[in-house]
């Protein structure tokens, strides 16, 4: 429809992803860090967690891109209410085993025998959990048993958890302890800021060939960002609707008038919906839940996460510190010793 009237090369603003049309957001760059970071490490789990609509799954797509010219297998999974019995069937299949009337120790042991295959072959296995805030306690605890599978002290798999806000508060849960100490990464996707959103619109029509038709009114992105709150996919919905609405009235130029035209149209048609359809956290743990609120829980979390989080920054600069060092012909002697001066100067809350 509109691309041809516009003369775009294709779809801008479509709401499944393409790895194509990612746009380097402050928030994904730190999140592809981590994911990246994570994946050397060749162990344990990494978290990423965001509100829908974030680009989590797109984020995901370009990690698969990333990691193509390595010698891997990648299992994907997306969760859908999956429970202890349900999650080892279904983490066979992903991996392309048979499942169908084998019991959970067969299964246990086909997919450990699998992985001690790949592992013989120099080929890492990973997995990755879509939607694993749907996940019960008990698969989660399943997936803890599959990340401990290792052979002569080198881990067999390891597992990539991606899922709504919801997850991390259930991680928290006194009842996912040992889950949480195998967790080496974990990032949260916030929504774009103001400027990232006017500049992840311009990317998304510069992408497909845009030159200028329609004309957006300055004013256009100020009020995209403020209807959507800086969410991709609510730009998305947005801008395709105006596009569409443009290329229905023939113009060639889009102003505030109608931009607000589309926006009460989709208000009206979403009448009743509340903002966000994600669903409310479920407290793991009574005791938790009598002594702090969900939000103080989440502020602790948050605040635990951002410790996290610099001492990784910390460890992943040193890294790179050291190879280049190495790489030089300079002693690691010194790098040593300008770390121990860095801990020294290291915020005593960071190293706890």
């Amino acid at each position: 429809m509109y691309q041809t009237f516009y003369k775009l090369r294709g779809k801008p603003f479509q709401l499944t992803p393409d790895p194509g049309m990612l746009f380097p957001s402050k928030g994904h760059k730190r999140a592809m860090a981590y994911l990246l970071y994570g994946f050397e490490q060749g162990e344990g789990f990494v978290m990423i967690t965001g509100a829908v609509g974030t680009g989590k799954t797109l984020l995901i797509q370009k990690l698969f891109e990333e990691l193509a010219p390595r010698n891997i297998v990648v299992a994907s999974l997306a969760s859908a209410n999956l429970d202890g019995e349900d999650i080892l069937p279904a983490v066979a299949s992903a991996f392309g085993l048979p499942y169908e009337r084998r019991s959970k120790e067969a299964l246990l042991q086909d997919v450990k025998q699998y992985l001690i295959s790949l592992h013989a072959g120099d080929t890492h296995a990973l997995l990755v959990v879509d939607e694993a805030q749907t996940l019960t306690p008990a698969a989660l605890e399943m997936l803890r048993i599959l990340s401990n599978l290792e052979l002569k002290g080198h881990a067999l798999m390891q597992i990539f958890l991606v899922g709504q806000a919801e997850l991390r508060r259930i991680i928290v849960s006194n009842h996912m302890e040992q889950l949480r100490q195998r967790i080496i990464a974990s990032h949260r996707i916030e929504p774009m800021g103001e400027e990232e959103s006017q500049a992840y619109i311009l990317h998304r029509l510069r992408a497909v060939g845009w030159n200028n038709d329609p004309e957006l009114a300055p004013e256009i992105f100020d009020e995209v960002y403020r209807d959507s709150r800086g969410i991709p996919r609510k730009i998305n919905l947005i801008m395709d609707r105006l596009l569409l609405h443009g290329y229905l009235e023939e113009l060639h130029s889009l102003d505030l008038a109608e931009l607000a035209t589309v926006l009460d149209e989709m208000h009206e048609e979403m009448a009743g919906v509340p903002p966000t359809l994600e669903a409310p956290a479920v407290p793991q743990n009574h005791d938790l839940a009598r002594t702090t609120t969900p939000a103080e829980r989440e502020t602790k979390l948050a605040a635990l996460e951002l410790k996290s989080n610099n001492i990784l920054l910390r460890l992943m600069r040193e890294e790179v510190r050291l190879k280049r060092m190495l790489r030089t012909g300079l002693s690691p002697a010194s790098a040593t010793d300008d770390a121990a001066i860095a801990d020294v100067r290291c915020p005593r809350s960071f190293r706890e």
